[in-house]
């Protein structure tokens, strides 16, 4: 049985009509359950590919503010957890549960549209986040165990400023980089995902007879 989204007027009086959560766990199963894995690979493994995306460039930004500042290992593993370890569970869990339901159901007739959000998702997470993160948590620490001397963020915001974009600019081809290389990585996958949709329909398509079919219908409001 494949899986149709049509209007509500355009639903044939046979078809099985699904909720849009219902129709999301039928084709998941058929994926889960797909004789060759090697042909569902994007859908598979494009989340974790995102996710270990994302460590590469959160470990290079974050280390290189942790060696500028002199931590050592001072409160490594502190801040690897929200520098490094989060941006790369967020990563995946937004491209898991907001891209690749969109891919599946196709409800969006735009497939650059839902391509260029998760590329905006992934390159967010992956450079942006841990931009911002990882030199918070560095001046914590380095304030803390008097390993550099910053100035305070209460009484000398500008100074501060001044010490992130002096600290940040060695790396600013660098992030820009990481930046762009992460949001054609998901791009990319994510219009593999799409492709691997288009085949499984056309798939099942060929296996029962398009003519002879039970369409499993999508409710549209």
């Amino acid at each position: 049985m494949a899986l149709l989204h049509k209007k509500q007027s355009e639903i044939p009086e046979d078809a099985v009509k699904l909720s849009e959560a219902d129709a999301l766990i039928y084709i998941t199963k058929i994926i889960e359950g797909w004789p060759e894995q090697g042909q569902i690979w994007p859908i598979t493994y494009a989340p974790g590919m995102l996710g270990a995306s994302t460590v590469v460039s959160s470990i290079f930004i974050n280390n290189h503010f942790r060696n500028r500042l002199k931590l050592g290992t001072y409160g490594r593993l502190s801040s690897y957890i929200p520098a490094v370890v989060l941006p790369a569970i967020m990563s995946t869990f937004f491209h898991k549960g907001f891209i690749v339901p969109d891919v599946i159901l196709q409800k969006n007739e735009c497939p650059v549209c839902i391509q260029t959000r998760a590329g905006f998702y992934q390159a967010a997470f992956s450079t942006a986040y841990p931009m911002i993160l990882a030199p918070l948590s560095s001046f914590m620490f380095a304030t803390r165990h008097f390993t550099y001397r910053m100035p305070s963020i209460t009484e000398n915001p500008r100074d501060v400023l001044r010490l992130y974009k002096k600290l940040s600019s060695p790396i600013t081809l660098a992030v820009v980089g990481f930046f762009a290389f992460n949001m054609m990585l998901s791009m990319f996958l994510t219009g593999k995902e799409y492709e691997t949709v288009y085949k499984i329909n056309l798939k099942l398509n060929e296996e029962v007879g398009f003519e002879e079919m039970e369409s499993a219908s999508i409710n549209s409001r």
